[in-house]
């Protein structure tokens, strides 16, 4: 997160989940993001054309870790949709990444704007392959380059037209993790002091009160540093200013996600992972 000139490690992994999952024969456990493929360098592509290529890779990826991507996806996907749905006024992805979301649902941003926050190479880079490949970006979007440990995140975002006054949806997957403590919780503070009643943040996050520990994700540049105690999070978030209206575990996450036509199950999910949806009160 702290170098601004390098193209996210985890952005490019998760990319690479995503358009393996694209692959999946059952549509009901199919991913759903199709340009995933477009921000991977052409070493990582082909593998993925060939069927005992793919199953090669899906061997060595860790326990969990590509069925919680699967899970992750469409649940923030059903999360976007319906805000957009809503007609909410503002949404903000944090550590926004390869997230495709405002390109794939396109047709129903209507007055929504967009805010996709993240570092400055990453976004960039994002921008050229988007750019590149004719995808079409609505004018709603707005992209903010910020450092999360570093920088002002409300500060920079009102610099860039966010009003603090209108209901928000805030998207934060797959962040949390790579933050220190203290800066996850000024980032909740901070959305709170400064947004409308009732605005909604979903984030992900690990369980830290459980004997498997933090989940390895092989990453060298990007540690895993930060977790909640999944029975405390509720008064966590209440004592920030938030009320938890969704906590999703990781068994939720393999009925909703998980589950093939004929009801069998894709894989599971480490216990450690979760997903929590809060309003602010």
């Amino acid at each position: 997160m702290k170098n601004q000139r390098k193209i996210s490690e985890t952005a490019i992994a998760t990319a690479s989940l995503r358009a393996l999952a694209c692959y999946e024969y059952d549509e009901l456990v199919r991913c759903k993001d199709q340009l995933a493929v477009l921000f991977l360098p052409d070493d990582k592509k082909e593998p993925l054309m060939k069927s005992d290529l793919r199953n090669m890779i899906k061997k060595v990826i860790p326990e969990g870790l590509y069925e919680y991507v699967i899970a992750r996806t469409g649940y923030f996907d059903d999360l976007f949709i319906h805000s957009l749905k809503e007609e909410t006024s503002q949404i903000v992805i944090l550590g926004a990444g390869y997230d495709s979301r405002p390109y794939r649902f396109k047709n129903l941003i209507g007055n929504t704007l967009i805010y996709e926050v993240d570092a400055l190479a990453t976004q960039e880079h994002k921008r050229i392959i988007l750019q590149n490949n004719g995808v079409y970006c609505h004018k709603n979007i707005r992209y903010v380059s910020l450092d999360f440990e570093q920088d002002d995140l409300m500060n920079v975002l009102c610099n860039e037209g966010f009003n603090p006054l209108l209901q928000t949806l805030f998207i934060w997957e797959g962040v949390t993790f790579y933050l220190n403590p203290a800066t996850v919780q000024t980032i909740l503070q901070s959305l709170r002091s400064n947004s409308a009643e009732h605005s909604i943040l979903s984030f992900d996050f690990q369980n830290i009160d459980n004997e498997q520990g933090l989940i390895d994700t092989g990453l060298k540049a990007e540690i895993i540093r930060f977790g909640i105690e999944a029975e405390t999070v509720n008064g966590y978030l209440k004592s920030l200013g938030y009320i938890v209206i969704e906590h999703v575990d990781s068994e939720e996450m393999c009925k909703r996600y998980l589950t093939r036509s004929d009801g069998s199950r894709l894989g599971s999910i480490k216990s450690i992972m979760n997903i929590v949806k809060a309003e602010m009160i």
